[in-house]
């Protein structure tokens, strides 16, 4: 029993998401639930390899952002947060590999939606340069593209074209009997990785027969995971495979109960990998897990469920995300180049990392569930210790090199105004505050929009509904009898006629701040909003 508690004590050491992850697992507060904003500690040595492998799942070519709404206690009305789109996706994948070098990178399913088109998908994965993808239950239950009769013509084509390959581990043609030998698809792949040779297997879920039509996959044959699982790693062991990663479109269930005994919401739960009552094992794929072999595989991407995972299962880890690519997934394993054999007690399991575009100030976080959080503040989010970029000037100021990079989310938030207007000519004059009438902004607002001048503005306050054009600030309409702060320069102001009004007008109230340059070029103005952000 000593020996069982001890091992426990290891791999929890080893094996922790934040410095005191159940802080975050409370009604109210939590700080970088979804995030991973700063630097990794470097813990290679020179017979020490640092792999990461990370996935994700349930992307169904949703390449825009998710424009979530939410509210707080301390605001009025809905406020807006974009997370995720194919911009972010590939911003956070370019830090990660050039953070810890060594990445594999994978997809567990339901890689099309019933719009895109087959192109569209293959240029987001080559694109990303992931390693191997496979295909889910969304995958085989659309409604076909016209001129494709089935979903095998469908991979066919998908997988003639594209470099990533498709792993198809456990499918078979009825004609042939044999696993499909499609153009592009592979039953496994054997990468070297600095290295290190990873394994990676691409399993079609068992219950695929009873939940497709026929029509879709007519003369296909789904081998039983477990079977093609103890064949496959088997052979990827032989061939000296020290990682083994299966893919499959299935999903397991954790923190359900924890939820429900604490009354937390689900996704403020689960922050143990090791605890061995998170995860509910009646389902198929906790059936699967517990049946494998030990030692026999090292990590399972799952999907379908659209919740995250990032648990151990019988020894085995099981990664995933939510849906319609807002996050990504990873762990990190530690190999011993001269024994050949991953160090365990070193495994590193992460939560799902959201792709968020800004952080909320005080939490470090995108978040949106947690009303307690004043979400009005904002700052630019971090990924690994290093900016993604993701907001952004206006495109009207990028012709003057002295505001290629303006960060307006800071400068927003430093001069403390609802919006900004930058005219093309603006270079670095001082900036200036006013005090905006609703009535005076509303009519600005139109104009600009119908000059094609609403690119000026930031944040956008244009949002296109069905019923037509609403113009908005922080996810409300803009009052005509209320006063709104509106950040510019000297420049802007004098060539706005609007704006010029404003100075006249009995309420307005005008500050002078910084410039436009001293937010990008002066480096104590730098420090100062650095050390203001954490």
């Amino acid at each position: 029993m000593k020996n069982v508690s001890l091992f426990a004590l290891v791999i929890m050491a080893g094996c922790s998401f934040k410095k005191n992850p159940m802080v975050n697992q409370t009604h109210k507060g939590h700080e970088e639930l979804y995030t991973v904003p700063n630097a990794p500690k470097i813990t290679e040595t020179e017979n020490i390899k640092r792999i990461v492998i990370a996935a994700t799942n349930d992307v169904e070519a949703h390449y825009s952002p998710h424009h979530v709404t939410f509210k707080d206690e301390h605001n009025p009305g809905t406020q807006q947060m974009s997370i995720g789109g194919a911009e972010a996706m590939s911003a956070y994948f370019k830090i990660l590999r050039e953070q810890y070098k060594n990445v594999l990178l994978v997809d567990s399913g339901d890689i099309f939606s019933a719009k895109s088109e087959i192109k569209e998908v293959q240029n987001f994965y080559e694109k990303n340069k992931y390693d191997a993808h496979t295909v889910g239950l969304n995958d085989f239950n659309l409604k076909l593209p016209k001129g494709i009769t089935s979903s095998a013509q469908l991979f066919k084509e998908y997988a003639r074209d594209s470099s990533v390959p498709v792993l198809l581990s456990n499918l078979y043609e009825v004609k042939t009997a044999r696993g499909v030998e499609w153009k592009g698809t592979q039953p496994y792949l054997l990468k070297n990785i600095s290295g290190v040779k990873v394994g990676i297997i691409g399993l079609i879920p068992d219950d695929i027969v009873s939940m497709t039509p026929v029509d879709n996959r007519l003369a296909l044959y789904v081998e039983n995971m477990l079977t093609n699982t103890l064949r496959q790693a088997r052979l990827l062991r032989s061939l000296g495979a020290e990682i083994i990663v299966v893919l499959t479109h299935q999903g397991i269930n954790c923190g359900h109960e924890m939820a429900q005994e604490s009354k937390l919401p689900l996704q403020k739960v689960n922050f143990e990998p090791t605890d061995p009552n998170a995860c509910e094992l009646n389902s198929a794929l906790g059936t699967y897990l517990q049946r494998l072999p030990p030692h026999l595989i090292d990590v399972v991407v799952g999907g379908r469920n659209h919740e995250k995972m990032a648990n151990y299962v019988n020894g085995n880890i099981v990664l995933g995300n939510f849906e319609q690519g807002k996050s990504m997934v990873y762990a990190e394993f530690f190999v011993d180049i001269k024994s050949k054999t991953v160090l365990k007690d070193r495994t590193i399991v992460h939560q799902p990392v959201m792709f968020c575009h800004e952080f909320f100030k005080k939490t470090n976080d995108c978040f949106t569930q947690d009303p307690s959080v004043d979400h009005a503040r904002r700052i630019p989010a971090k990924f690994l210790g290093k900016d993604l970029g993701l907001i952004k000037a206006p495109d009207s100021v990028t012709n003057a090199e002295q505001l290629q990079s303006i960060n307006f989310a800071q400068a927003l938030i430093e001069l403390d105004a609802d919006i900004a207007f930058t005219p093309p000519t603006s270079k670095s004059s001082q900036l200036i505050v006013l005090q905006v009438p609703g009535k005076l902004l509303l009519n600005a607002l139109e104009e600009d929009y119908n000059n094609s001048s609403f690119k000026n503005w930031y944040p956008s306050p244009y949002t296109q509904e069905k019923d037509g054009l609403h113009l908005m600030l922080k996810g409300e309409t803009i009052d005509p009898d209320e006063f709104y702060s509106v950040l510019t320069d000297l420049e802007g102001m004098h060539v706005h006629r609007a704006l010029s009004q404003a100075l006249f007008h009995a309420n307005s109230k005008a500050k002078t701040g910084h410039s436009w340059t001293s937010f990008e070029t002066a480096d104590t103005v730098k420090t100062r909003m650095a050390a203001q952000a954490r």
